[in-house]
């Protein structure tokens, strides 16, 4: 009998415990359901952000009225990534992101055949994307004989042949 009675009583208090869960619930949105006041804010908040996003296309178009003339073109292979060239007065620079074993790497400028330049460069180490900038004068390559590249890449621990080669043209200027 006792076994019954409090059988009994732990149905009651659980429907209890049911009924008030089932109120609070009703007063609140579902979670895969949002309420209709968020929902009014979040196109409020969609429009405003649309007519945001028109002024300040229009702001920056009436500032930079200057259209690029040369698309910048963007190399890459399975260790450098975001490879781009770009030219100061006297300099190319190369930048772009490498993930390479202890963050070294090397590099080296070629007219046709012959080696202009070889040298290393130390990023962060795999497995993140380390940034780098590699400066290269532009006098080496002032008077090319031929095409003039610039091989990025890394020497095999294994037995030092070059690995991941990353071969960039430069164009003759």
């Amino acid at each position: 009998m006792k076994k019954i009675i409090t059988f009994i009583a732990i149905l009651s208090i659980a429907s209890v415990l049911a009924s008030c869960n089932s109120n609070d619930e009703s007063n609140q949105p579902k979670q895969n359901e949002p309420a209709e006041d968020h929902v009014e804010n979040n196109q409020d908040n969609t429009a405003q952000e649309e007519e945001n996003k028109e002024v300040d296309e229009t702001e920056q178009n009436t500032d930079d009225e200057v259209t690029p003339t040369n698309e910048e073109k963007v190399y890459q292979n399975k260790i450098f990534k975001d490879v781009k060239i770009s030219e100061s007065d006297n300099q190319i620079v190369i930048t772009g992101k490498a993930q390479v074993f202890e963050g070294v790497f090397d590099y080296a400028v070629y007219d046709g055949d012959e080696k202009l330049l070889e040298d290393n460069y130390q990023t962060v180490g795999a497995p993140s994307w380390g940034d780098f900038e590699i400066l290269i004068d532009k006098t080496l390559i002032a008077q090319p004989k031929n095409e003039i590249r610039v091989e990025l890449f890394v020497y095999s621990a294994k037995d030092g042949s070059k690995e991941d080669v990353l071969t960039i043209p430069l164009a003759n200027k």
